[in-house]
């Protein structure tokens, strides 16, 4: 149960993520300035493990490629047997680790890797409305999800501010200004305010407060009236307070997990947006539509999840962190702690 093997991935493995996986369609924003540079520890330690438990299978986060971030020297310490998987649809990766007969007790994961990651400036380009060719390649990132259905009040609220609105840009930015008018992030006043927990477009619609899963997934439920293709990104952000602390025993610090936003201009490419961001910090507003900046990483794609090899429970609302069946049913009993410092 406690052995563990470190080696470094095959040099090759790393999946570019020129756009969404299956869907042919490269244009994308480019990387602009000097990029954040950083080593990254994500340690894991599982535990509870019940006793005469017959099978556990665990799927731990691995930072994707894309072009606003490069992965080198990634390295694995896990249970021996351990191995690297990835999906057909989003182009997500899993470090998963199966222990047929675990023992009752507890077991470690540790990831280490270098990152690079840049901040997105938009591509250039006038938008247009999208070709059947398009729209087709692009279905996926048109479907509804759980939490993140257009319902009859977001979409006459989508058709409203997209009325007299020129070309997709300009959609989007009235979806965006709405809900950071409209909206109060919760942290502004966590006495009062509650995020859903759920990532629901219809919770952020209803009580106008909500956190970056809620923000996002109104925005996605807005944009699909208006054939506006989006892409759900989770990651975390990199504290620029936790930048050189090795290990903390308040599980406040843990920086847990961060979500922003990738629509699809057809004409230009996609585009990156943080609205919670903007709306935690109005000043940047107008910088956060179009651009991200540096102090993230980005973990995963999509909602509605299956994991490879798929998991026995159902989807999986998002994956960030981990994920833990033991004799097929969750297992909650796991903690995470990401630490990171940035190299000169």
């Amino acid at each position: 149960m406690r052995h563990t093997l470190l080696r470094a991935l095959p040099a090759g493995l790393a999946l570019t993520l020129l756009g969404c996986a299956g869907d042919g369609i490269i244009e994308e924003s480019r990387p602009e300035g000097t990029p954040l540079r950083a080593s990254v520890r994500d340690a894991f330690v599982v535990k509870d493990i019940p006793a005469g438990a017959k099978k556990l299978r665990a799927w731990f986060e691995l930072p994707v490629e894309e072009p606003l971030q490069r992965v080198t020297d990634l390295k694995v310490k896990a249970p021996e047997g351990w191995r690297i998987e990835s999906d057909a649809t989003e182009g997500n990766r899993f470090l998963y680790v199966a222990i047929p007969d675990p023992k009752a007790g507890t077991f470690e994961v540790e990831v280490t890797f270098e990152l690079e990651r840049w901040e997105s400036a938009p591509p250039a380009g006038a938008g247009r409305a999208l070709t059947a060719e398009e729209k087709e390649a692009l279905a996926a990132r048109l479907a509804e999800f759980p939490y993140g259905e257009t319902t009859p009040k977001i979409r006459e609220k989508a058709n409203e501010l997209a009325a007299g609105a020129e070309g997709p840009e300009a959609r989007a930015r009235k979806f965006y200004d709405w809900i950071i008018d409209n909206a109060e992030y919760w942290k502004k006043d966590p006495e009062h305010l509650k995020p859903s927990g759920k990532g629901s477009a219809t919770y952020c619609m209803d009580s106008k407060t909500g956190n970056c899963t809620d923000y996002h997934a109104l925005f996605q439920a807005m944009a699909r009236v208006v054939d506006l293709p989006t892409q759900f990104v989770m990651g975390t952000a990199l504290k620029k307070d936790l930048d050189g602390v090795e290990s903390f025993d308040d599980p406040t610090k843990e920086p847990s997990y961060h979500c922003w936003i990738r629509t699809y201009f057809p004409g230009r490419g996609w585009v990156y947006s943080d609205i919670s961001y903007a709306d935690v910090d109005l000043s940047k507003k107008d910088y956060y539509f179009d651009h991200i900046d540096v102090n993230r990483v980005a973990f995963s794609h999509g909602r509605n999840i299956d994991l490879a090899p798929k998991q026995d429970g159902p989807k999986l609302n998002w994956f960030i962190k981990c994920y833990v069946e033991v004799d097929g049913k969750e297992h909650t009993g796991w903690s995470r702690q990401l630490t990171w410092r940035s190299v000169k």
